[in-house]
């Protein structure tokens, strides 16, 4: 399935309406080249599961993880995911965590919103727990760089969202979908 974007409104409603689908352990991949509209999609995506259309929503691409929660989440479901693996390094993960709204779509549910790029391949499975992350809602840009050990063919189960074309951010964009695992397909 490919469907075309002609502007970045087009990109921010198809993340809206992937948002009225998801259920508690979707994954979701955006490939695509820097500035093909990963970030805006994620954008419709969290202002619509949020129900609140003026969140703001800026690329991950330098904190690495965005974890978005709303009222109705349980304590520290979002602020666990924030956790290391091994931290011997004195290196840590940085997450912002938002209150995005009173509810959600899938109430109690966290999303995350990561973007790997400027980390080498799989050094980020060190500083994020990615059993969390997997076991809410995820929004992943540059999952390439997640490394082996989070990644393969099979796993984890998800949908891939991919970007072609190049231009002016987000516009005349082409978008194939692509399933791994049951949950998609169908």
């Amino acid at each position: 399935l490919k469907v075309t974007l002609a502007d970045v409104e087009a990109t921010e409603a198809l993340g809206a309406a992937l948002a009225h689908e998801v259920q508690r352990g979707d994954v979701i991949f955006l490939r695509g080249e820097l500035g093909s509209g990963k970030t805006s999609l994620a954008r419709g995506f969290l202002r619509r599961f949020f129900g609140n259309p003026s969140l703001d929503v800026p690329s991950p691409s330098y904190l690495l993880h965005f974890a978005y929660s709303s009222d109705d989440a349980a304590p520290g479901a979002t602020a666990s995911a924030a956790s290391s693996g091994d931290k011997s390094n004195g290196e840590k993960a940085t997450t912002q965590l938002f209150r995005a709204s009173a509810t959600s779509l899938v109430p109690g549910c966290p999303v995350h919103h990561i973007d790997p790029y400027r980390l080498p391949e799989g050094k980020i499975a060190a500083l994020i727990d990615f059993e969390a992350i997997f076991a809410a809602i995820s929004l992943i840009e540059w999952p390439d760089r997640l490394g082996e050990q989070l990644v393969n063919a099979d796993t984890p189960p998800r949908l891939e969202v991919i970007f072609e074309g190049f231009g002016p951010q987000a516009e005349g964009r082409e978008v194939a979908f692509r399933a791994v695992g049951d949950r998609w397909r169908g």
